[in-house]
């Protein structure tokens, strides 16, 4: 029973690190085409391009940013980490700072909404990685105290 277990969870692990790489190069493709778009924009710009053009573009950040967060969010529930749950909400707040044209109040209570997730993530957290550094030293000062 508990290999059959061990069998079905290993699967899984692999079935979701294949959905975590394939968010990634997502991700890559999607930097790609906004790449594209942005050069394509900056080469018409000198075509003076008609008004409804730049409303095109912003639809289309809009339209490219959503996809982005849906893949952050693919990644979030890969991953389960703290990491990811920030970035998530940063790509949402930063998506709604680019793409909606409020008030400046809003725009203010956005950028501070910002500020406060990137000092979460810096102050109130330890990566994994820090997480794993931390536990290594732990070790180390145990084995000493040891000998």
């Amino acid at each position: 029973m508990y290999q059959k277990h061990s069998k079905v969870n290993h699967a899984l692990h692999r079935v979701q690190g294949r959905f975590f790489q394939a968010a990634m190069w997502a991700e890559i493709v999607i930097a790609a085409f906004i790449f594209a778009a942005v050069i394509f924009q900056v080469v018409n710009l000198r075509t003076h391009l008609p008004k409804d053009a730049h409303s095109q573009f912003v639809e289309f950040i809009q339209i490219v940013l959503d996809i982005l967060m849906c893949l952050e969010l693919i990644t979030m529930l890969c991953r389960h980490d703290m990491d990811s749950i920030i970035e998530v909400m940063i790509f949402a707040v930063t998506k709604n700072l680019l793409v909606s044209h409020e008030s400046s109040v809003n725009m203010l209570l956005g950028v501070i909404a910002l500020a406060m997730l990137f000092g979460i993530r810096k102050y109130l957290f330890l990566s994994a990685n820090e997480v794993e550094a931390h536990k290594q030293h732990l070790d180390f000062i145990q084995q000493d105290r040891d000998d």
